[in-house]
């Protein structure tokens, strides 16, 4: 598995094995987190959703995600 300096924790860590999402987000969380960071975030999105009550399947409730997903990451140059 390849090693990267993750831009969330600064540290050198594993990456993903793949991309988690499609499109160009998904290759920069690939290129730019770590598999420990990606795997806090998984971990936090789902208190968020089920705390705020989000219905991914609603337009506005999956662009809310995206855009704290990107400020948990430190993606908040990157295209939603």
């Amino acid at each position: 598995m390849a090693t990267i300096t993750c831009i969330r924790c600064k540290q050198d860590k594993e990456q993903l094995d793949a991309p988690p999402t499609g499109g160009e987000l998904g290759q920069s969380i690939h290129a730019g987190v770590c598999a420990d960071c990606w795997a806090e975030w998984r971990e936090t999105s789902a208190r968020l959703i089920n705390h705020y009550n989000l219905n991914l399947g609603l337009p506005d409730h999956r662009q809310e995600i995206r855009r704290v997903m990107k400020e948990f990451l430190g993606l908040e140059q990157q295209p939603v």
